[in-house]
């Protein structure tokens, strides 16, 4: 669904969880009251969900906390304000990584370009899943960075970008949080985010990668019957609330101070820091691949970014990322 400017100045209006009357709304935005029911109506049916009271009026069932640039921005060390070259924030896009991509084809994009959504219509996870995007209640946020490196250097970057996440989250007073190979955040077990990684280019000049992250902020709980596995959120996690916009520059500040640096330090220097937050780590794991599967011991990532899997024979094996899934063992 596309947003119209209607729509989109309810939602401004309504962000903050206050009460409106449909005449309140009909005389402000100066259209019919029959209009502004079915502009709520539309809303409904693209995910919001609204609390109607008689005598009282309408709200959001959630506040919502917009993304703004300026306050984003200025949240940024001024370091990292200097590598911060461009920052798009959308109000409803197909996928923040597919917007960056379609910029950089047209026109090629500098280093620190950046594109963020209050929504996405066709968010990806790895392996060709969906990404559950909700209106403001996550973070969907993509980077672009040029390398002009060999692409093999590459190729832990997703592991290196984890690592940039946990610190944020560490550092604004979460905990219980951690990594599971090869992309996905958990919190006590439950998906928090995830990062994907696309890459483009050719080795004569360089690489680009687009570095999608989605981080899941104040989800409502109904959103859990399309999402195919235990989830949590970042205010859950903190155990009150916290602002979205500082989430979001924290975020930007440490991710771009990762990229800014990777290709001087490469994965190497961030592995002993994704063992760290590495949620499996010695514990009894299964590999799935292709329909098939083998199970051993987890016992972290190699400097490269392989997964390290102890075998029951005592062979320790590197298991390339691919198309594998990673599960612990039922026994």
């Amino acid at each position: 669904m596309e947003l119209s400017a209607i729509h989109k100045a309810i939602i401004r209006r309504m962000a903050e969880g206050q009460f409106f009357s449909g005449r309140q709304l009909a005389e402000e935005l100066k259209v019919s009251r029959a209009s502004i029911w079915n502009y709520l109506k539309s809303l409904e049916e693209a995910g919001f969900e609204f609390h109607a009271v008689k005598g009282k009026g309408t709200r959001l069932k959630l506040p919502i906390e917009l993304l703004d640039k300026q306050q984003i921005v200025s949240g940024l060390s001024n370091d990292n304000q200097y590598l911060l070259k461009q920052l798009d924030i959308l109000d409803v896009c197909t996928s923040t990584n597919q917007i960056l991509a379609q910029q950089h084809a047209v026109k090629p994009l500098p280093s620190g370009s950046i594109c963020m959504a209050e929504m996405q219509t066709k968010g990806r996870g790895r392996l060709g899943k969906t990404w559950v995007s909700p209106y403001g209640q996550n973070l969907y946020v993509s980077f672009l960075w040029n390398f002009k490196g060999g692409i093999a250097a590459l190729s832990g970057l997703s592991l290196a970008c984890g690592v940039a996440v946990c610190h944020t989250l560490k550092r604004l007073g979460v905990e219980g949080h951690g990594l599971k190979w090869p992309n996905d955040i958990l919190w006590q077990g439950k998906k928090l985010g995830g990062i994907l990684v696309d890459i483009q280019g050719e080795s004569q000049g360089g690489y680009t990668a687009i570095v999608g992250i989605g981080l899941n902020y104040q989800m409502n709980p109904d959103v859990s019957e399309t999402i195919n596995q235990p989830w949590v959120d970042v205010c859950s996690a903190y155990g009150g609330d916290m602002s979205r916009n500082v989430l979001a520059a924290k975020l930007l500040d440490n991710v771009l101070s990762l990229l800014h640096q990777y290709e001087a330090r490469g994965l190497e220097s961030y592995a002993q820091h994704w063992n760290y937050y590495d949620c499996y780590r010695d514990k009894k794991v299964r590999i799935i691949s292709a329909g098939e599967y083998e199970e051993g011991i987890a016992k972290g990532i190699s400097k490269t970014g392989e997964l390290l899997l102890l075998k029951p024979n005592g062979q320790m094996k590197r298991i390339l990322s691919g198309e594998v899934s990673l599960r612990l063992s039922d026994h």
